[in-house]
């Protein structure tokens, strides 16, 4: 290519990077038109938008025709290495990227990932659509080259070209604003995902830590927390190597789409078929994941516990249960009072004591035996079954029995087959043989993102695990739970160390360890590395201003009046969920650390960065703008695109992206890998690295301050803070003020925690490409996943707990199925049941279920041409086809979807493998639909009042585990409606 595309300068007012209207219909009119369309296509993905350049002569290109075009696509500059950080599964799929006269042209999957052994099945092709076309996001019209700010009102799409100078500059003057107004609490940090790579993500994070303010936690908003699993086993992040799936006998895959969201995992599904697994797929719609499943489990909306626990019923009546597994992993063997229904406690038994001592009936010994808190190892044999007296310290005698009991009577009143049958929506034979199946069977029985954002998504993971429980299915080869475990010590070290490495860096971390240890074997003796590695993240997670994100909304953002409709929450509850936030906050379980901003101050500037709020937040659209946008002086987002969000800003500063940047993956185990970015090409116009603009506004904070002559601050711990330190102390007194130094020392400190090889670098990573997982650090993570990892063999969780009978890291030390606490007893829930989902949004006949479109991840993608081009190029409501038809509704007209809070008009698009009660919206951005009306308008995102429990050691919130999710979305309740013709005539 003899030409590049060059931004034009521009002054005064301007829209979004939209073509020019007049242009486009001169192209139309003219000869051209082909051309510019064959131009796009030949050139693989190249930009529409470039090609009215060179037709504008703006630009330049040197080929005399199409076949010259067609042949010179396969000639090259230069080969580098690339990935994208875009926060999709598995994440690290190399690719080769080819770049010619400074423009990246096209990209390939590099076909690097090797097999672990022999034995199993390599993990190539790496990489998916969106990957392969990425270059045509690089150069997009939504592409933001210059710092723009806001003319008009936000939201109004009117932006004027300013200088990073006049950007930073009044930027830093709303953060000291802020600060002199109600301290650091006034900085909002958008809890963004991984979307601008390992050193971006980190510098957002280290920027918030620096100047202390607020965080609300991203895992959580997504909704990407599996809260059962928190509460049964004391953790979520429990990954698997997707060649784990070919030592599964059977595999069991719920509330997920890998067809969709898991594309270049998926021949493992297939490949373990050919290896004589068997593949189930549980789901309301008969999905693409569907389609290769040797059963489909047709489960209601929501109904999944019914099904799981119809499962545990078949394998206690037909006696396929593990007992010794039961009686080991489990608190399936510890005692019940009868009287209270709550566990028999030292303090009941001795007067005195450890309220977190639990018993055994030995049936060798023929009395009370103490469950050890330290090993899961035990001499004796403990009852599952039958009834026992114990006398009690003042003397008093109550019956007792094993929590086993209480299972087995709870699944013969509610859970027989037919019983579970009506409840799930799946008929008995089918519930009866997958549970045959599993009880038999090695499984794995993996649960998607999607399920956490069922309402009683807790309740059907529980159930899940006591099916798992039963038939002895976790902690052994072909068995998990999810992907989801992320080694990430280099990024979250980077975040918060004060010294580069040579300088002792870590020694901070040492010395804080070494703390929490003592003052925690004071207290227990029986403290775990796991115990401390959690305790070491809590601290952390409050120091770098982490915080409940549920909280913050019903604080700041007027979502208290969504989440205290009590006609939307579960009728079982007799309060409102702001009613179990003050008294969860009453009795010490959410300290102030976690409802930042404090009372009695309020957020001024907010930064966006690798994030999306408005499409993200469940109506944030309506919330925001009404309650949240008021109070913030001061607007900003740090991205390479015009995002749905970035549209509503005061300020977007543009960053450089994939390609033009160096940078890497990360990896949550399915490809146990980390991708190489090699900078293939500089950054557009005027973009910068996020690192760098960071440090960069620090530096000009510390400006202004001494311009007004301020030289201090107090954070929200009590600890003075200097205005003219702060980019000090964010480069490390200019060790690290570059984005490349950055990422040079983030290298060295993942092999110091020995995640990456010894001695690696940007020059050693650059050699390989991808980069083998070495090991899971020396943090918390390492015990959480309970495993040592091989990279040659497949890898899988819980093994310590199993083999080595390590104990769990929750209240009984033990996978806890009884969780007696008051909130739980009173809402019928100390047990997994099903419960049918509140009728969140008002009283309608539909569920609205969604996720992950086949064309795009987390909406990257979802404005590019030739993405668009590949299904109906706008967003579409999936319902079944004879409902619609009941409905007078035909296939291609827009539609009005509405509850009892909000609307949005959509096309339809109707099909038979959708359910009955069900419609279905996967992600799109919100300036795709009519007057800005995005579908998560309607979503609310009504959290589980429950999960405002303490007092447990598994109900407490540290980054990105636990506390109520605001994102339970696949709940709400819908109706869909035609829209009168007048209506559209007018559209």
């Amino acid at each position: 290519m003899a030409g590049t595309e060059k931004s034009k300068p521009r002054s005064g007012p301007v829209e979004d990077d939209k073509f020019d209207e007049d242009r486009r219909r001169f192209l139309k009119a003219g000869g051209v038109s082909a051309l510019a369309l064959s131009m796009s296509q030949l050139g693989g993905v190249i930009s529409s938008g470039f090609v009215d350049s060179v037709f504008a002569g703006e630009s330049e290109i040197g080929y005399s025709g199409t076949d010259d075009l067609y042949r010179d696509i396969w000639k090259w500059d230069k080969v580098t290495w690339g990935t994208h950080t875009n926060a999709c599964v598995p994440n690290g799929c190399s690719f080769r990227v080819f770049t010619k006269n400074g423009m990246v042209w096209r990209e390939e999957q590099a076909m690097r990932n090797d097999s672990s052994n022999p034995e199993y099945p390599d993990y190539n092709p790496l990489g998916c659509q969106k990957g392969c076309t990425f270059h045509a996001n690089l150069y997009s019209e939504a592409r933001i080259t210059h710092p723009l700010k806001r003319v008009g009102p936000r939201g109004g799409g009117q932006w004027q070209r300013v200088s990073w100078d006049e950007a930073l500059t009044e930027i830093a003057e709303s953060i000291v604003d802020g600060i002199e107004e109600f301290g650091p609490d006034s900085f909002i940090t958008d809890g963004a995902h991984f979307n601008a790579g390992a050193v971006g993500f980190t510098s957002l994070y280290r920027f918030n830590n620096i100047l202390g303010g607020v965080t609300p936690d991203w895992n959580v908003m997504n909704g990407d927390i599996y809260t059962g699993l928190h509460q049964t086993l004391g953790k979520m992040s429990l990954g698997y190597s997707a060649d784990n799936l070919l030592d599964a006998e059977l595999i069991i895959l719920t509330t997920t789409n890998w067809s969709y969201t898991n594309t270049p995992l998926y021949h493992f599904l297939t490949e373990a078929k050919y290896n004589g697994s068997e593949f189930v797929s549980v789901a309301p719609d008969y999905s693409p994941n569907t389609i290769h499943a040797d059963y489909h489990v047709p489960v209601k909306p929501g109904g999944d516990a019914a099904f799981w626990l119809g499962m545990c019923y078949v394998m206690i009546e037909q006696d396929l249960v593990d007992r010794a597994f039961v009686k080991e992993q489990t608190d399936l063997a510890l005692l019940q009072r009868l009287d209270t229904g709550k566990f028999l406690r030292q303090t009941d038994v001795a007067g005195e004591g450890r309220e977190d001592q639990f018993y055994f009936w030995d049936l060798r010994a023929d009395g009370l035996a103490a469950a050890s808190r330290s090993t899961l190892a035990f001499d004796g044999d403990q009852a599952l079954e039958g009834t026992f007296t114990v006398t009690l310290a003042d003397g008093s005698r109550v019956r007792v029995a094993p929590v086993f009991e209480g299972v087995k009577r709870l699944l013969r009143e509610e859970y027989t087959l037919d019983q579970a049958a009506a409840k799930s929506g799946v008929h008995q034979s089918l519930i009866k043989k997958i549970a045959m199946k599993m009880a038999t069977r090695r499984t794995l029985t993996h649960t998607g993102w999607g399920g956490c954002k069922i309402y009683h998504s807790d309740l059907i993971e529980r159930a899940m695990l006591l099916a798992g429980a039963l038939s002895g299915n976790w902690g052994k080869p072909g068995t998990g739970h999810t992907m989801y475990s992320m080694p990430a010590d280099h990024m979250e070290l980077m975040m918060v160390m004060e010294k580069p490495l040579h300088k002792g860096g870590l020694d901070q971390v040492g010395i804080m360890q070494q703390a929490i240890v003592k003052q925690m074997e004071a207290n227990d003796p029986a403290v775990t590395p796991e115990n401390v590695g959690i305790e070491m993240v809590k601290l952390l997670t409050s120091s770098m201003g982490w915080v409940p994100p549920a909280m913050f909304l019903y604080n700041h953002c007027g979502y208290d009046t969504l989440y205290n409709n009590k006609e939307w929450q579960d009728p079982a509850l007799e309060r409102t969920f702001g009613e179990y936030l003050q008294e969860a906050a009453d009795k010490g379980w959410w300290k102030p650390e976690h409802l930042r901003p404090a009372p009695g101050k309020e957020p001024r500037v907010m930064v966006m960065c690798g994030g999306n709020p408005l499409r993200k937040i469940r109506s944030a659209a309506i919330m925001y703008p009404e309650h949240l946008f008021p109070k913030l002086k001061m607007m900003f987002a740090i991205e390479p695109r015009m995002s749905f969000t970035a549209l509503h800003c005061d300020f977007v500063l543009p960053a450089a992206w994939y390609y033009e940047k160096a940078d890497m993956s990360y990896t949550v185990t399915g490809n146990p890998r980390y991708a190489y970015i090699e900078q293939a090409v500089e950054p557009q116009g005027e973009a910068r690295k996020e690192w760098e603009i960071f440090a960069a506004l620090l530096k000009k904070v510390g400006d202004v301050a001494t311009c007004r002559g301020l030289e201090t601050y107090t954070n929200f711990f009590g600890q003075e803070q200097r205005y003219d330190q702060l980019w000090n102390r964010f480069t490390m007194d200019g060790y690290l003020e570059t984005h490349d130094e950055a990422f040079e020392e983030m290298i060295k400190v993942g092999a110091a925690f020995e995640l990456f090889p010894e001695g690696s670098s940007m020059a050693s990573m650059k050699k390989v490409g991808m980069v083998e997982l070495r090991g899971f650090g020396h943090g918390w993570l390492r015990d959480c996943v309970a495993n040592e990892y091989d990279p040659r063999k497949p890898f899988f969780s819980l093994r310590w707990h199993v083999d080595n009978k390590v104990v769990y890291p929750t209240h009984t030390r033990r996978a806890q199925f009884m969780l007696d606490h008051d909130w739980f007893m009173e809402a019928g829930e100390q047990l997994p049941v099903h419960k049918s989902a509140p009728k969140i949004g008002g009283d309608h006949p539909f569920t609205i279920t969604g996720g992950h479109p086949r064309h795009s991840i987390h909406a990257v993608h979802l404005t590019q041409d030739e993405m668009l081009r590949l299904h109906r190029g706008q967003p579409v409501l999936h319902m079944n086809d004879a409902i619609a038809s009941e409905r007078g509704l035909s296939d291609g007209e827009i539609v009005e979807v509405f509850n009892d809070f909000s609307d949005f008009r959509i096309m339809l698009r109707t099909s038979p493998t959708v359910a009955p009660g069900q419609v279905i919206v996967y992600m799109w951005e919100g300036h795709q639909f009519e007057g800005w009306k995005v579908f998560n308008r309607a979503l609310i995102g009504q959290p589980k009042p429950l999960h405002l429990a303490g007092g447990y050691e598994q109900f407490r919130y540290y980054a990105i585990n636990g506390s109520p999710s605001p994102a339970k979305d696949r709940s709400v309740r819908v109706d869909v409606r035609k829209i009168p013709q007048i209506q559209i005539t007018q559209l």
